[in-house]
């Protein structure tokens, strides 16, 4: 004689199937919500991957301190950007302003550029152009001689660039930029990478 499972036997069985299958669908769906939040936050992160800014080249073709006080000056740079990210970025306006021994002496605009995506875009050369009076003290004057003799100046440069409608600043500090001469037609600047991070501005 067979034996029906009691009501509450079957009840019990209902019960321990639809927790099981509750548990598996809610187990699918944390899974696909973590795929889908690690997809989110990877997305976001490429997309705010900041932009590489290099000095390719340098070249001064007149750097003299005159005894007034006053500086000219004539050099030109040559501007790198390389955009990690995949779609393509828009730089706003740049400001670059050029610095030696911890005096501001001459700053110029470039224009907006649209930036590829995984590529490195380059900028227009940059000209610095003028004339103007700073400071330089004993010890500093010496330090200039010495650099007028080598034919090489210690020059710092500050980018400040428009991102997102933001105003960034980029740091290129510690340039060697060679002097430039009619004999000397050939520039040896070591390639030189800038940074966001303050490392001393004046």
């Amino acid at each position: 004689m067979s034996h029906k499972p009691s009501p509450s036997k079957l009840s019990q069985d209902t019960v321990d199937g639809t927790s099981k299958l509750l548990g598996v669908i809610l187990f699918v769906l944390l899974l696909a919500f973590c795929w889908a939040l690690w997809f989110i936050i990877s997305i976001a992160l490429e997309g705010h991957s900041q932009m590489e800014f290099i000095i390719a080249d340098a070249s001064i073709t007149e750097f003299n301190f005159t005894s007034d006080n006053t500086l000219y000056y004539n050099f030109k740079l040559n501007i790198s950007v390389r955009n990690p990210n995949n779609d393509n970025e828009y730089m706003g306006m740049v400001h670059a302003i050029s610095s030696y021994k911890g005096n501001k002496f001459g700053a110029v605009d470039i224009i907006s550029h649209k930036l590829y995506g995984r590529t490195t875009n380059f900028l227009r050369s940059v000209v610095f152009y003028g004339n103007n009076l700073i400071k330089l003290n004993a010890q500093k004057f010496i330090e200039y001689e010495n650099e007028m003799r080598l034919g090489i100046f210690n020059l710092d440069l500050k980018l400040d660039i428009i991102l997102y409608s933001e105003p960034v600043p980029v740091y290129c500090l510690g340039l060697r930029v060679p002097l430039i001469s009619i004999e000397k037609l050939e520039s040896i600047f070591n390639i030189t990478k800038c940074s966001r991070e303050y490392q001393g501005w004046w």
